[in-house]
């Protein structure tokens, strides 16, 4: 392991987990990983430069930083577990959350940065915390999935592994090297090596945690949608948190350029109308045409207003100047969320 690693068990699994503590009485951050990559990619390696990763910008913000890895088929985790749900991968997080809250004193709102992947905890995760007294102020998603189904087809033709995880070598793993080459021409230097990558940042994952509806069963992928839809709380659209996007308009990443903006834009959408307007006002059609407007105004908007699009690719927040301009987009997004609650709060308040 990594200095300043150490595996936890939390919800009857190990995760990899770092923590950077900080001297503000600041929300802690949360980064959560994507499919097949340890969490290293936002605090980077021994041989590598703090500045090139994220976790070095919220240091310097006075940030409290705690990054999960979910367990996976690397050496740092004893066994594979490939049953590993999107339920217990919202335990597990909220878990080691919870603790590090706890024993640092720290306030019970945390803000989660989910990348790829791991877009498809938000629901998960958020209700997990609230188990524990313990809120998302802001869920921002990375160039991320949502919880809708079906969005990467070429995941169902993945096959298991002999540990009945879903295997990333081929052209999973060739898409996130290029991603990394470009980054790192784009940085002007080799902030990680792609000879190391494999070995050190990526692992084989549990099927469930994929955006494919699928589960390990009989030593064989099976279609699971509804199992995938509860597991992600896919309709629930009131549990969610708070959301926020940032996402790029690179080809490298196609699918995420093309689409994060439309998939989370529904998400966002729904649950601000759920949370914002349905539960606050009783009567809509009491409400002064003014008003009203102003409510349209504001959810239509909100999309827009909580995505920001970054300068590079699937990991626009690698190297020393995407690291830091994703943390100067945090930033913005936190102070944009909290001015839209409020404008919403005085515009549904009857």
């Amino acid at each position: 392991m990594y200095p300043g690693e150490s595996i936890i068990e939390a919800a009857g699994y190990p995760a990899l987990v770092k923590f950077e503590p900080a001297a503000a009485n600041a929300p802690l951050v949360v980064f959560i990983t994507g499919g097949g990559v340890l969490a290293r990619v936002a605090y980077g390696h021994p041989e590598g430069r703090s500045a090139d990763f994220l976790a070095h910008w919220l240091q310097q913000e006075g940030t409290p930083f705690l990054a999960i890895s979910y367990p996976m088929g690397h050496p740092v985790f004893a066994k594979a577990y490939p049953d590993f749900s999107m339920t217990d991968w919202g335990e597990q997080s909220a878990e080691i959350v919870a603790r590090h809250v706890k024993a640092h004193d720290l306030p019970a709102r945390v803000v989660v940065l989910g990348w790829s992947m791991a877009g498809r905890i938000a629901q998960p995760i958020a209700a997990s915390l609230r188990k524990r007294g313990i809120e998302i102020e802001l869920f921002v998603a990375m160039a991320a999935a949502t919880a809708l189904p079906n969005l990467l087809p070429g995941l169902a033709t993945v096959k298991p592994q002999p540990s009945g995880l879903a295997g990333v070598a081929g052209a999973y793993t060739d898409a996130l090297l290029l991603n990394l080459r470009e980054r790192n021409a784009e940085t002007g230097h080799t902030v990680i090596d792609p000879a190391i990558f494999p070995a050190q940042f990526m692992g084989d994952y549990p099927i469930r945690l994929a955006a494919a509806a699928l589960k390990f069963e009989n030593s064989a992928f099976m279609p699971d949608p509804l199992g995938d839809q509860d597991g992600t709380g896919a309709w629930r659209y009131a549990s969610f948190p708070p959301l926020a996007l940032l996402t790029h308009e690179v080809a490298a990443d196609a699918r995420h350029a093309l689409m994060d903006r439309s998939t989370w834009g529904f998400y966002i959408s729904q649950n601000l109308s759920e949370t914002h307007v349905f539960a606050r006002v009783k009567n809509l059609l009491k409400l002064p045409p003014d008003r009203w407007r102003r409510i349209n105004d504001l959810v239509h908007g909100a999309p827009a207003r909580l995505t920001i699009v970054m300068q590079g690719n699937h990991m626009f927040f690698v190297g020393e100047t995407g690291a830091k301009a994703t943390v100067a987009a945090l930033k913005d997004l936190r102070g944009r969320a909290v001015a839209l609650d409020a404008e919403l709060d005085a515009a549904t308040k009857e």
